[in-house]
């Protein structure tokens, strides 16, 4: 996703670097992990409407959707060097998830509940 920050969203961000400029180290990480469990509510809500509206597909949490381009980057995501058969899972996975197929027997199920 290439989108640019709104200017509101902008500012925002100006507004919490500043005010983040004077926390404690222990202020600084409640607030982080206050951030990811608002995270993963919306998440929750989202999934939960979409399910509501018809819709089945799975988010995974932490999935990397961009496709490493070198040795040197499945290095990194793996720590090592991969096999040919781990680096071909890797990227089938990273395929799967992006495209997020709809499961459409679910959504035929569901509209019969």
């Amino acid at each position: 996703m290439d989108e640019q920050l709104t200017i509101e969203q902008q500012c925002m961000m100006r507004v919490i670097a500043l005010e983040a400029e004077n926390m404690s180290k222990e202020e600084l990480i409640r607030t982080l992990l206050s951030c990811w469990e608002g995270r993963f509510r919306q998440k929750q809500i989202f999934v939960a409407t979409c399910r509501s509206a018809g819709f089945a597909f799975r988010l995974d949490e932490g999935a990397n959707f961009s496709t490493p381009e070198s040795l040197e980057d499945l290095e990194k995501v793996f720590g090592y060097v991969p096999t040919d058969e781990e680096a071909d899972e890797y990227i089938q996975s990273i395929l799967e998830t992006a495209t997020m197929e709809l499961d459409m027997d679910a959504i035929v199920l569901e509209s019969y509940e």
